[in-house]
């Protein structure tokens, strides 16, 4: 018995169902119907004469030869993407897509004009924009470019570093006065992330300052934050080029340059010399670096 009886199409199918767990979420990832899923896993499991998953109540989970599938699998899979890559990254015409991604607030309150101005002086490259706070795996082509507060570049990815991103505490003006009067910054309302979404920067925004917020609002979507900030739902740590762009916000504290991280324009190394992915980073950081004073709350 081998698993060189299977073909590449068979271990796409083991990756996918070991990565969301079903049939029906994988058929979702192929781009196929839950039957077909099923139909292969059957095909599979007949020739190799041995189950690749035991199914259960939960979802479908790996047995020993399903492990030694999935090994191979992910091998290949790193080889495939690897040369995509680099046939994307020997792409010398100003055509095709480019799938960036960013979080939702970069995207509203900073990036959607300078993405009109890049379309119009690259008119057959289309933008694909995943709007998502989390990051996106470049190695794996999930997107090609992504524009991420950050220390530094991640691991294995290249990119420009635009400057300074900074942040502070935001709030309405009726709050502030508040704020002003006499009352405690603990306990005015707090908007925040959602339980499990919020991340280690804004967790220790607060306890640097020994605070223990009692929150009016929770979001996943920092965007909302900003949103909910405007109307007065309580205050929030916002970056200062949500913040200070917002008419109805006001600082209610300087700048700590312990909590100011980076603003980069990440790709991975083989495909930064395709020329739409050059066109747009060198578009992108000379547009950004205009706006390095909003970004550093200068």
């Amino acid at each position: 018995m081998s698993v060189n009886t299977l073909e590449w199409n068979d271990y796409r199918v083991v990756l996918a169902i070991h990565r969301s767990g079903g049939l029906a979420p994988a058929a979702r990832i192929l781009g196929v119907n839950h039957a077909t899923v099923f139909r292969q896993v059957n095909g599979m499991e007949a020739r190799l004469g041995a189950r690749l998953f035991d199914r259960h109540r939960s979802g479908y989970g790996l047995t020993a030869v399903g492990e030694v599938a999935l090994a191979a699998a992910e091998a290949m899979e790193v080889q495939a993407l690897a040369a995509e890559r680099r046939m994307a990254g020997g792409d010398l015409n100003l055509t095709g897509t480019i799938r960036v991604t960013a979080p939702d607030d970069m995207v509203q309150r900073l990036l959607l004009p300078m993405f009109a101005d890049f379309r119009a002086r690259y008119p057959k490259i289309e933008l694909e924009v995943i709007v998502e706070n989390r990051f996106l795996n470049l190695s794996r082509r999930e997107a090609d470019i992504a524009l991420r507060p950050t220390a530094a570049a991640p691991e294995a990815m290249t990119g420009i570093n635009i400057g300074p991103l900074a942040m502070t505490l935001y709030a309405t003006a009726p709050l502030a006065s508040r704020l002003a009067g006499g009352e405690a910054l603990e306990d005015l309302p707090w908007i925040g992330w959602e339980d499990g979404a919020e991340t280690l920067r804004f967790g220790g925004f607060y306890r640097s300052r020994g605070l223990q917020p009692v929150f009016a609002y929770r979001s996943n979507s920092l965007l909302a934050q900003v949103s909910a900030a405007e109307v007065g739902l309580g205050v929030a740590v916002l970056p200062c080029f949500a913040g200070d762009s917002s008419p109805g916000l006001q600082r209610l504290e300087p700048i700590d340059g312990a909590f100011t991280t980076n603003l980069w324009i990440l790709t991975h190394p083989d495909l930064r010399r395709a020329a739409r992915i050059k066109a747009f980073m060198d578009f992108m950081s000379a547009a950004l670096r205009k706006k390095r004073a909003l970004l550093a709350g200068a």
